[in-house]
């Protein structure tokens, strides 16, 4: 632990010294489009000196150690017009400057839209375990309804999901409980439905959703498997417009524009407001009658966000609240419903006088939920609301390193009420604050191109960091240090990520629950029978290693290994038969695999392809078993097509007219989609049943229990090998069509059909043991909808 402290802070002095020593000129900018949005990797460059540098996350970039003098200054971005601007430096002072780049008005003969960079290594960044999710992905994917970031995460690498029912997701060995999920900087407790195709997340407001399934950085932290960390964007600054859509599975508004705003500056003050509402439980009834039984689909769900953002100068402020509800009622084995809300301000300032880098926010999330079960006497109930505030700190050091650091706060409480199948009750209710501290640096090292020219190439990235974790209910300190680094060749890239992580909150989850819709939330308990370590916290280590490969122009390749050591994992004891018995029951989990994923994104071509192998092991103390979630084989395959331009028609129109004017569509879209998805995930494991008995309450009579008259309950006998059997394969294939018009250059009408589980595959949901009778996830299921955008 003391020598990687060392390195740490010799890397990071490094890389300082020369910033100390420096008596030369510096800019500090930031770079957004006509909304507001940071433009990212946008290039700033001073032709005269041959000086250039890219935007970060945020849209701001540094270009350090300037001789002072009178210069041009190039801002570009791919898709937006290029800015010049005349800049004058005096030596030792740090200008500060602000650019809007405006959308180039061209329109194309078909559509050519992709991501940034596709088959391009980024020799600046180190992305382990990283996955980047646009909009555009998650409504290229063939969908049930409507799209949904829910829906696409089923296919990223290392992801599984316990399927079309239940609101499971399973990262690297890691539960639900152990992701933490963020907007804006905000905690969300649970962001899927009970119907595991949709989100809580409209993705018609997403900018930008990053998954870090193992081996994240320092900033992150009280989770011990992965990250998703999602941003919304800012409403329209320019004009009001919005969206309404329709299909049997759900209907929802989005509607955003200007509250004031300077004219394509990308300062104002805009809205956005998002509403969503299931009609699952009744159109199920009448459209699917063959395909469901007489409950049909019974799940509702409403969503609702909204937010209000203030932009000027690089800096912006945005005030946000989301609101969401679920139930679902299968009369039998049981019924869930669960309800989420929350609020809060996120921040960036870039101050005029000083190099720093400001962000910050301050937000209250809640969560309730209740389980009502015919095989349980009392109701389980779990209630969790907590407040959590970051401020961070950033530099770009010589334009090109960066230095961050940051305080974080979080305080909550919890509420929690389970009876076991015996009849003990397991409670807790219990107020808790974190605090933490982080730093993170990054290093890159350049090295000259052989042959003509001395152009520099970005060689090796190194990126150590440490977090100190402050648990106050455990009082204790928990150091993790943090390391990624990454290392350059021509055509291909290899890079690997270490680190530790802990956790104080755990899942009332269990393996034998025949459905696992309620998610208890409670703090890590005290009395744990056999704690594996000095405090009752969760704990891992994660270790990974990949390359990242240039193949072909457009394609990207990546393959990954990695392992986690779970050291200790926190259960519920759900077979405490005695007061002396300890509520709680330490466990160990050891999780490795594989991941291969390849992407092509090129004109009307978009294909995704990835497979995973791995194997999730869990001991507790007895025997070593295989997680619940211990899926060996999983692979998706994604293809989407596209023809044609909604704006042909407005093209040629203008050239008939010879109107001699730039021409900038409203909607940038193809006339017509054609989507695929493949899954294929082999069986899950289970404990297989050995028979049945008559189960006698004994607490609540003791001696004077009468055996002779009570009615006892049918209790399960399981198999002592606990998940010996599994499951068969799961495998489904989804199709969808869309055309869309477009009207005038104020609306676009699209109409979309799709089917899913094309082949109808019986893939099972569960068995109930009691009735014998299996449960398959959806059948069959053909859909038709219609979107109108303005």
């Amino acid at each position: 632990m003391k020598s990687i402290l060392i390195v740490f802070v010799c890397i990071i002095w490094g890389g300082l010294i020369g910033e100390i020593q420096a008596q030369t000129s510096e800019i500090k900018g930031s770079v957004v489009d006509e909304t507001g949005e940071g433009v990212i990797s946008a290039t700033a460059f001073i032709e005269s000196l041959k000086m250039g540098a890219l935007t970060n996350e945020l849209g701001v970039f540094s270009l350090a150690r300037i001789p002072a003098g009178t210069y041009k200054l190039r801002i570009s971005s791919i898709g937006y017009d290029t800015i010049y601007q005349e800049v004058t430096l005096t030596a030792g002072k740090l200008l500060k400057l602000s650019f809007t780049l405006k959308e180039r008005a061209t329109v194309l003969e078909e559509v050519v839209i992709t991501d940034d960079a596709i088959g391009k290594i980024d020799q600046n960044k180190v992305k382990a375990g990283e996955t980047k999710i646009t909009s555009r992905q998650i409504k290229l994917m063939p969908s049930l309804g409507s799209p949904d970031l829910a829906q696409y995460l089923q296919v990223v690498s290392g992801v599984i999901t316990s399927g079309d029912q239940g609101g499971q997701l399973f990262v690297r060995g890691g539960t639900p409980i152990q992701n933490l999920v963020m907007l804006d900087g905000m905690i969300i407790y649970n962001p899927f439905h009970s119907i595991g195709v949709f989100s809580v997340f409209d993705p018609d407001i997403l900018k930008s959703t990053d998954v870090y399934s193992a081996g994240y950085s320092a900033e992150y932290g009280g989770r011990v498997s992965s990250v998703m960390d999602i941003r919304t964007r800012t409403g329209n600054l320019n004009r009001l417009s919005g969206k309404v859509h329709t299909n049997p599975f759900t209907n929802g508004f989005l509607i955003e524009g200007p509250l004031s705003k300077t004219r394509n500056t990308g300062s104002g003050t805009s809205f956005l407001l998002s509403y969503r509402e299931s009609r699952l439980e009744s159109t199920s009834k009448r459209l699917y009658k063959s395909l469901t039984d007489s409950l049909g689909l019974p799940y509702r769900f409403r969503d609702i966000y909204g937010k209000i953002t203030f932009t000027g100068g690089g800096n912006r402020l945005s005030l946000f609240g989301f609101n969401n509800s679920d139930d679902v009622n299968f009369e039998y084995p049981s019924d869930v419903s669960w309800s989420a809300y929350g609020g809060g301000m996120q921040f960036q300032y870039l101050p005029s006088l000083s190099k720093v880098i400001l962000t910050g926010n301050i937000a209250y999330s809640g969560y309730k939920t209740q389980l009502n079960s015919q095989n349980e006497a009392f109701p389980r109930k779990s209630n969790i609301g907590g407040l959590n505030s970051f401020l961070n700190f950033s530099y770009i050091i010589r334009s090109i390193h960066e230095l961050s650091y940051g305080v974080q706060v979080f305080a909550f409480n919890t509420d929690f009420n389970f009876t076991n199948a015996y009849g003990y009750r397991v409670v807790q209710k219990e107020n808790n604050t974190e605090m933490a501290t982080y730093l993170k640096y990054r290093q890159i090292f350049k090295r000259k191109n052989s042959g003509e020219g001395s152009a520099l190439k970005n060689r090796a990235v190194i990126e150590p960091g440490v977090r100190m974790h402050f648990y106050s209910d455990k009082s204790t300190v928990s150091l993790e240090p943090r390391l990624k680094a990454k290392l350059n060749f021509n055509r291909i890239s290899f890079y690997g990520a270490t680190g530790i992580y802990s956790q104080n909150l755990i899942s009332s989850n269990s393996d034998l629950d025949i459905v696992n819709f309620f998610q208890g939330i409670i703090l890590a308990p005290d009395n744990v029978s056999n704690p594996l370590l000095k405090n009752n916290l969760q704990s891992a280590i994660h270790y990974l290693g990949g390359t990242e490969i240039e193949l072909f122009e457009n394609l990207e390749t990546t393959v990954e290994v990695w392992h986690k050591d779970f050291r200790q994992l926190t259960a519920i004891n759900r077979f405490k038969l005695f007061s002396s018995d300890p509520d709680f029951i330490a466990e160990t989990s050891s999780a490795s695999g594989l991941d291969i994923a390849m992407k092509y994104d090129y004109k009307q071509w978009y294909v995704s392809l990835n497979y995973g192998i791995a194997r999730i092991n869990r001991n507790d103390g007895i025997q070593t078993y295989p997680a619940s979630f211990d899926r060996r084989h999983n692979a998706n395959l994604i293809i989407s097509w596209n023809k044609g331009n909604v704006n042909d028609r407005l093209y040629k129109a203008k050239v008939e007219t010879e109107e001699k004017v730039n021409i900038k569509p409203r909607f940038e879209a193809s006339k017509w989609e054609l989507g695929l998805r493949w899954t294929l995930g082999s069986g899950f494991p289970f404990t297989q049943t050995q028979g049945f008995y008559e189960r006698l309450t004994t607490n609540t009579g003791g001696a004077q229990t009468p055996w002779a008259t009570q009615n006892g309950n049918l209790g399960i006998l399981y198999s002592t090998t606990l998940n010996g059997g599994r499951l068969p394969y799961f495998h489904r294939l989804d199709l969808s069509a869309k055309k869309r018009w477009q009207f005038g250059n104020k609306f676009l009408l699209e109409i979309n059909a799709s089917v899913y589980n094309t082949y109808n595959r019986d893939n099972i949901f569960y068995i109930d043991r009691i009735r014998y009778v299996r449960v398959n996830q959806l059948p069959l299921i053909p859909s038709a909808g219609a979107q109108l955008s303005f």
